[in-house]
Formats: structure tokens, C-alpha cells, sequence
């Protein structure tokens, strides 16, 4: 019953041109709006899902941003690569690649943390949010592949026959190591989004200030700003930038207003 009540009322709201959102769902509405706006103007053929954990990016792009087309997913903990390809089985446009990108070829150790969406190369640092103590904890380190951006891209472009990447980045830190492996395919990358650090939660991670000014300074204009996680006394940790690309995205700029 309550089914049929909750489906007769947003029927009856969207005849009017509205939409009725649950509250836990108002936080990724307008990041999802955005995407989903900015993906199609700048007609993105693929998304390069770098730190993909379990698999989140993709069913927001999926679920929320209504993105058909394919998706990489580079994850190099174990555990989660062996998830990535089991749930990507249901989905052919879906694409996973076990191992890490960083700013030159080799391994490197990462660290497993507790809470495992915290995983990074690099070490935690309480000392200026202690809500994620004992989240942000090494539980295990692995040692895994990193592959530049420079040398990976060719191959899946070739692989997959894109045209206009979007660049995904969530690697806890690690985000410009990553940018910095990619000299030579950035220019190729239509848009992107980079989780920015307010607060610091590792040892020498860069700060947003720095990750904007970076990637200002190789041609990406920010189209948004969306929070994604504040502490307990609500201070801004991270947020989501979402940046185009200005030099090839010029002719879809007017398109973005």
C-alpha cells in the first residue's frame, strides 16, 4: 500500500514539474544534475574510473548521472579487483583494470586501511581530524602494479576506440602522482573531477589549493565544487572538483550556461 501511495504522489508531482527527492539523496542530486549535463555536452565516450574501490563511481554514473557508455575502473587492491570483476560481469561496457596509476611505471606499497575506502600509498595523519580514527588505520600492506597514464591510455584507446575521456580521480592523496604519470594524455581529456583536500588526512598529501592551481596551469576551467565529507563541527574535509577541459572543449562552453 505504501508503495502505491509513495508512486500515485510523484507521479501526480512530476505532472506538475516537480520532483519529490528523499533527504539522503539531496546531497548527490546536483552533483549528479551536473555530470549528467556535462558528460553529454562534452559528448564523453569513456569514463576513466581511477580508484574505483568497489565499484561506487560507477553505479552513481550508472544509477544517478544515467550514463550509458563505458566505463575503466583502475583498483589495485586485491580484494576489490577480484569484486570489480564479478559485478562487472553484468555490465559489458564496464571494464576493470587491476592495478594503481601514479607518475612513473613500477610497484609500490599500499596501505589496506580498516575502513578500506581510505586505502593509499600514503601515511594517515590524525592531527587535524580525529573522526576517522580507527577507520583511517592500516589494517595490511600490499605491494601492486603502477602504470602511468601516458603509457596505459594508448592501449585502452585502441582497445576500446574512444575519443573524448572523462578522468575520474579518487586516490586518497595520490591524485596529482597520477596527473603527473599523464603529461602527454591530458590534453586528450575533455573533463574531469579530482577529490580536493581542505583538511589533510595524509602525511603530505597536496592541498586543494594546489590541485587547482595545477591543473589550471595545464588548460581545466572548474565547472563545480560538490562537498564530500565535513567533520563533526561541519569544517569542510574533501570535496569533488569537476573541471573541463578549455583548450578542446572551447565550442562547448556556451553549451554550459
Amino acid at each position: 500500500m505504501l508503495k502505491i501511495v509513495k508512486d500515485s504522489v510523484l507521479k501526480v508531482s512530476r505532472s506538475f514539474g516537480y520532483e519529490i527527492v528523499p533527504l539522503r539523496e539531496m546531497k548527490e542530486r546536483d552533483f549528479a544534475l551536473h555530470l549528467r549535463q556535462l558528460l553529454t555536452r562534452l559528448r564523453i565516450d569513456c569514463v576513466l574510473d581511477v580508484g574505483a574501490n568497489v565499484g561506487q563511481y560507477h553505479d552513481f554514473l550508472r544509477e544517478k548521472v544515467q550514463y550509458e557508455g563505458a566505463i575503466v575502473s583502475f583498483e589495485p587492491v586485491s580484494r576489490h579487483v577480484e569484486m570489480l570483476r564479478e559485478k562487472a560481469r553484468s555490465d559489458s561496457d564496464w571494464h576493470i583494470e587491476g592495478y594503481a596509476l601514479g607518475s612513473k611505471e613500477g610497484t609500490l606499497p599500499i596501505n589496506v586501511m580498516v575502513s578500506d575506502q581510505f586505502s593509499s600509498f600514503l601515511q594517515p595523519d590524525s592531527s587535524g581530524v580525529d573522526d576517522y580514527d580507527g577507520l583511517n588505520t592500516p589494517s595490511h600492506v600490499e605491494t601492486v602494479t603502477v602504470h602511468t597514464l601516458d603509457v596505459v591510455m594508448p592501449v585502452l584507446r585502441e582497445r576500446l576506440n574512444f575519443d573524448r575521456p572523462y578522468l575520474k580521480l579518487d586516490t586518497q592523496g595520490f591524485d596529482i602522482e597520477v596527473l603527473q604519470g599523464g603529461g602527454d594524455s591530458l590534453p586528450d581529456v575533455r573533463g574531469l573531477q579530482t577529490e580536493a583536500s581542505v583538511i589533510g588526512i595524509y602525511k603530505g598529501m597536496p592541498g586543494y589549493m594546489e590541485t587547482i592551481r595545477y591543473l589550471g596551469e595545464r588548460g581545466f576551467d572548474i565547472t563545480g565544487l560538490y562537498p564530500v565529507s565535513r567533520d563533526r563541527s561541519l569544517r569542510l574535509v574533501e570535496f569533488d572538483c569537476v573541471m573541463m577541459n578549455r583548450i578542446n572543449t572551447a565550442s562547448a562552453v556556451e553549451d554550459l550556461r
